[in-house]
Protein backbone atom coordinates (compact mmCIF):
# COMPACT_ATOMS: atom_id res chain seq x y z
CA UNK A 1 0.00 0.00 0.00
CA UNK A 2 2.93 2.60 0.64
CA UNK A 3 4.91 1.48 -2.37
CA UNK A 4 1.90 2.05 -4.44
CA UNK A 5 1.28 5.10 -2.61
CA UNK A 6 4.94 6.22 -3.48
CA UNK A 7 4.39 5.74 -7.22
CA UNK A 8 1.33 7.30 -7.29
CA UNK A 9 2.87 10.26 -6.20
CA UNK A 10 5.33 10.00 -7.89
CA UNK A 11 3.50 10.20 -11.09
CA UNK A 12 1.62 13.04 -9.74
CA UNK A 13 4.66 15.15 -9.07
CA UNK A 14 6.30 14.35 -12.88
CA UNK A 15 3.16 14.69 -14.96
CA UNK A 16 2.52 18.43 -12.52
CA UNK A 17 6.20 19.29 -13.51
CA UNK A 18 6.19 18.39 -17.27
CA UNK A 19 3.03 19.81 -17.49
CA UNK A 20 1.60 22.27 -15.05
CA UNK A 21 3.24 25.28 -16.56
CA UNK A 22 0.25 25.12 -19.23
CA UNK A 23 -1.97 25.03 -16.27
CA UNK A 24 -0.51 28.70 -15.01
CA UNK A 25 -0.27 30.12 -18.40
CA UNK A 26 -4.23 29.14 -18.45
CA UNK A 27 -5.11 30.75 -15.53
CA UNK A 28 -2.90 33.81 -16.39
CA UNK A 29 -4.72 34.00 -19.51
CA UNK A 30 -8.14 33.03 -18.52
CA UNK A 31 -7.90 35.60 -15.97
CA UNK A 32 -6.48 38.72 -18.45
CA UNK A 33 -9.23 37.81 -21.10
CA UNK A 34 -12.24 37.76 -18.20
CA UNK A 35 -11.09 40.99 -17.33
CA UNK A 36 -11.45 42.96 -20.16
CA UNK A 37 -14.10 43.66 -21.46
CA UNK A 38 -14.50 42.30 -25.29
CA UNK A 39 -16.26 46.39 -26.46
CA UNK A 40 -12.94 47.84 -25.47
CA UNK A 41 -10.93 44.41 -26.94
CA UNK A 42 -12.75 45.01 -30.46
CA UNK A 43 -11.90 48.70 -30.13
CA UNK A 44 -15.18 50.05 -30.49
CA UNK A 45 -14.04 53.22 -28.46
CA UNK A 46 -11.57 53.57 -31.27
CA UNK A 47 -13.94 54.95 -33.80
CA UNK A 48 -17.21 56.69 -34.75
CA UNK A 49 -19.45 57.41 -37.88
CA UNK A 50 -17.68 58.93 -41.03
CA UNK A 51 -20.50 58.74 -43.37
CA UNK A 52 -23.14 61.68 -43.06
CA UNK A 53 -26.99 60.87 -42.33
CA UNK A 54 -29.02 59.87 -45.78
CA UNK A 55 -31.72 62.96 -46.70
CA UNK A 56 -32.14 62.52 -50.09
CA UNK A 57 -33.74 59.33 -50.06
CA UNK A 58 -35.09 59.39 -53.90
CA UNK A 59 -32.18 58.00 -54.87
CA UNK A 60 -33.01 55.07 -53.31
CA UNK A 61 -35.47 55.27 -56.66
CA UNK A 62 -32.89 54.18 -58.61
CA UNK A 63 -32.28 50.83 -57.56
CA UNK A 64 -34.34 49.18 -60.23
CA UNK A 65 -32.60 50.41 -62.64
CA UNK A 66 -29.22 49.42 -60.38
CA UNK A 67 -29.98 46.17 -60.02
CA UNK A 68 -30.95 46.14 -64.46
CA UNK A 69 -26.96 47.65 -64.68
CA UNK A 70 -25.27 45.71 -62.02
CA UNK A 71 -27.88 41.93 -62.63
CA UNK A 72 -25.12 40.18 -61.07
CA UNK A 73 -25.27 41.84 -57.83
CA UNK A 74 -26.26 40.22 -54.44
CA UNK A 75 -26.55 43.75 -52.44
CA UNK A 76 -26.90 47.59 -52.81
CA UNK A 77 -26.09 49.74 -49.85
CA UNK A 78 -26.41 53.64 -50.78
CA UNK A 79 -23.86 55.61 -48.53
CA UNK A 80 -23.09 59.29 -47.97
CA UNK A 81 -19.39 59.03 -48.38
CA UNK A 82 -16.47 61.38 -47.78
CA UNK A 83 -14.63 61.70 -51.43
CA UNK A 84 -12.63 63.81 -53.31
CA UNK A 85 -12.86 67.04 -50.79
CA UNK A 86 -16.75 66.60 -50.18
CA UNK A 87 -19.46 64.10 -49.08
CA UNK A 88 -21.15 62.42 -52.09
CA UNK A 89 -23.65 59.60 -52.17
CA UNK A 90 -22.69 56.46 -53.97
CA UNK A 91 -23.80 52.75 -54.24
CA UNK A 92 -22.14 50.38 -52.38
CA UNK A 93 -22.42 47.12 -55.10
CA UNK A 94 -21.55 43.54 -53.58
CA UNK A 95 -21.70 40.70 -56.23
CA UNK A 96 -19.08 38.20 -56.69
CA UNK A 97 -16.45 40.11 -57.63
CA UNK A 98 -16.49 42.20 -54.16
CA UNK A 99 -17.49 45.45 -53.17
CA UNK A 100 -17.11 48.79 -54.87
CA UNK A 101 -18.41 52.02 -55.13
CA UNK A 102 -20.71 53.39 -57.48
CA UNK A 103 -21.74 56.88 -58.43
CA UNK A 104 -25.87 57.34 -57.18
CA UNK A 105 -26.74 59.32 -59.77
CA UNK A 106 -25.44 57.69 -62.99
CA UNK A 107 -23.69 54.56 -61.79
CA UNK A 108 -20.14 55.49 -62.97
CA UNK A 109 -17.82 53.65 -61.12
CA UNK A 110 -15.91 55.52 -58.43
CA UNK A 111 -12.15 54.96 -57.77
CA UNK A 112 -10.81 56.05 -54.47
CA UNK A 113 -7.12 57.47 -54.04
CA UNK A 114 -4.44 57.15 -51.29
CA UNK A 115 -6.11 60.58 -49.89
CA UNK A 116 -9.31 59.37 -49.98
CA UNK A 117 -8.55 57.06 -47.91
CA UNK A 118 -6.51 59.38 -45.22
CA UNK A 119 -9.80 61.57 -45.36
CA UNK A 120 -11.97 58.96 -44.87
CA UNK A 121 -9.54 57.20 -42.26
CA UNK A 122 -9.16 60.90 -39.96
CA UNK A 123 -13.03 60.42 -39.78
CA UNK A 124 -13.27 57.37 -38.61
CA UNK A 125 -11.05 57.98 -36.02
CA UNK A 126 -12.13 59.20 -32.46
CA UNK A 127 -9.17 60.21 -30.96
CA UNK A 128 -8.84 60.12 -26.89
CA UNK A 129 -9.84 62.90 -24.90
CA UNK A 130 -7.27 65.51 -24.27
CA UNK A 131 -5.98 64.96 -27.78
CA UNK A 132 -7.23 67.02 -30.41
CA UNK A 133 -4.25 65.90 -33.35
CA UNK A 134 -5.50 62.75 -35.68
CA UNK A 135 -1.93 62.59 -36.75
CA UNK A 136 -1.57 59.86 -39.48
CA UNK A 137 1.91 58.17 -38.90
CA UNK A 138 1.63 55.99 -41.69
CA UNK A 139 -0.63 54.41 -44.65
CA UNK A 140 -0.04 51.22 -46.59
CA UNK A 141 -2.53 49.26 -49.70
CA UNK A 142 -1.66 45.60 -48.87
CA UNK A 143 -2.76 43.82 -51.45
CA UNK A 144 -0.97 40.52 -51.48
CA UNK A 145 0.34 39.54 -47.62
CA UNK A 146 -1.81 40.65 -44.54
CA UNK A 147 -0.57 40.51 -41.23
CA UNK A 148 -1.46 38.56 -38.51
CA UNK A 149 -3.88 40.72 -36.94
CA UNK A 150 -6.06 40.84 -40.22
CA UNK A 151 -7.78 38.10 -42.40
CA UNK A 152 -6.50 37.82 -45.78
CA UNK A 153 -10.21 37.81 -46.80
CA UNK A 154 -9.90 41.57 -46.55
CA UNK A 155 -7.19 41.71 -48.80
CA UNK A 156 -7.02 44.24 -50.60
CA UNK A 157 -7.37 46.61 -47.58
CA UNK A 158 -5.44 50.35 -46.72
CA UNK A 159 -3.54 50.50 -43.38
CA UNK A 160 -3.62 53.51 -41.71
CA UNK A 161 -1.71 53.88 -38.11
CA UNK A 162 -1.96 56.66 -35.78
CA UNK A 163 0.93 57.96 -33.61
CA UNK A 164 -1.21 57.70 -30.20
CA UNK A 165 -0.75 56.47 -27.08
CA UNK A 166 -2.93 53.22 -27.93
CA UNK A 167 -1.33 52.66 -31.26
CA UNK A 168 -4.20 52.48 -32.72
CA UNK A 169 -5.14 50.95 -36.71
CA UNK A 170 -7.61 51.32 -38.98
CA UNK A 171 -8.27 48.98 -42.04
CA UNK A 172 -10.12 50.38 -44.78
CA UNK A 173 -11.78 48.15 -47.79
CA UNK A 174 -9.47 49.59 -50.82
CA UNK A 175 -12.59 49.35 -53.26
CA UNK A 176 -15.41 51.41 -51.12
CA UNK A 177 -13.29 52.70 -47.87
CA UNK A 178 -15.86 50.96 -45.62
CA UNK A 179 -14.26 49.99 -41.96
CA UNK A 180 -12.65 46.81 -42.11
CA UNK A 181 -11.62 46.57 -38.82
CA UNK A 182 -9.61 48.35 -36.18
CA UNK A 183 -6.85 47.34 -33.81
CA UNK A 184 -5.01 48.74 -31.11
CA UNK A 185 -2.16 47.74 -28.32
CA UNK A 186 -4.94 46.33 -25.87
CA UNK A 187 -6.08 43.84 -29.20
CA UNK A 188 -2.82 43.21 -29.48
CA UNK A 189 -2.10 41.80 -26.21
CA UNK A 190 -5.33 40.16 -26.03
CA UNK A 191 -4.99 38.24 -29.46
CA UNK A 192 -1.58 37.20 -27.89
CA UNK A 193 -3.16 36.10 -24.89
CA UNK A 194 -5.76 33.81 -26.64
CA UNK A 195 -3.18 32.71 -28.69
CA UNK A 196 -1.35 31.14 -25.18
CA UNK A 197 -4.92 29.80 -24.39
CA UNK A 198 -5.70 27.90 -27.57
CA UNK A 199 -2.46 26.68 -28.51
CA UNK A 200 -2.95 27.84 -31.89
CA UNK A 201 0.71 29.63 -32.76
CA UNK A 202 -0.02 29.99 -36.16
CA UNK A 203 -3.89 31.23 -36.99
CA UNK A 204 -4.71 31.79 -33.62
CA UNK A 205 -8.44 30.92 -34.17
CA UNK A 206 -8.34 26.80 -33.99
CA UNK A 207 -9.25 25.80 -30.49
CA UNK A 208 -9.11 22.01 -31.59
CA UNK A 209 -5.68 21.71 -32.00
CA UNK A 210 -3.94 18.76 -31.21
CA UNK A 211 -1.80 20.37 -28.66
CA UNK A 212 -4.85 21.41 -26.54
CA UNK A 213 -6.50 18.12 -26.91
CA UNK A 214 -3.14 16.33 -25.77
CA UNK A 215 -2.02 19.06 -22.99
CA UNK A 216 -6.37 18.40 -21.74
CA UNK A 217 -5.70 15.19 -21.51
CA UNK A 218 -2.53 15.51 -19.48
CA UNK A 219 -4.38 18.08 -17.29
CA UNK A 220 -6.93 15.27 -16.98
CA UNK A 221 -4.24 12.64 -15.70
CA UNK A 222 -2.95 15.69 -13.24
CA UNK A 223 -6.47 15.94 -11.62
CA UNK A 224 -7.12 12.30 -11.55
CA UNK A 225 -3.61 11.27 -9.88
CA UNK A 226 -4.37 13.91 -7.63
CA UNK A 227 -7.79 12.81 -6.53
CA UNK A 228 -5.72 9.06 -6.13
CA UNK A 229 -3.39 10.35 -3.85
CA UNK A 230 -5.89 12.18 -1.31
CA UNK A 231 -8.03 9.47 -1.57
CA UNK A 232 -5.48 7.34 -0.56
CA UNK A 233 -4.61 9.96 2.19
CA UNK A 234 -8.23 9.69 3.60
CA UNK A 235 -8.34 5.93 3.81
CA UNK A 236 -5.05 5.69 5.40
CA UNK A 237 -5.75 7.93 8.14
CA UNK A 238 -8.97 5.88 8.29
CA UNK A 239 -7.49 3.03 8.83
CA UNK A 240 -4.91 4.06 11.30
CA UNK A 241 -7.44 5.24 13.57
CA UNK A 242 -9.25 2.48 13.41
CA UNK A 243 -6.36 0.09 14.13
CA UNK A 244 -5.55 2.40 16.95
CA UNK A 245 -9.14 2.51 17.92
Amino acid sequence: MRFKALKNRKTHRWLTLLFGIQLIIWSITGAFMVVLQLPYIHGDHLVQQADQRISDFQLLDKIPNLTSTFPNATEARLVNRYIDGSYTYNFVISDSAGKRLVNAHDFSPVSLTENDIRELAVRYYNAPKGNTQSEIASIQLLTEEAPSELSAAHLPAWRVEFSDHRATTLYLAHGTGDLVTKRHSAWRVFDFMWMLHIMDYDERSDITTPWIKFFSIMTLLIALSGTGLLAQKLLSRRWRRLWRD
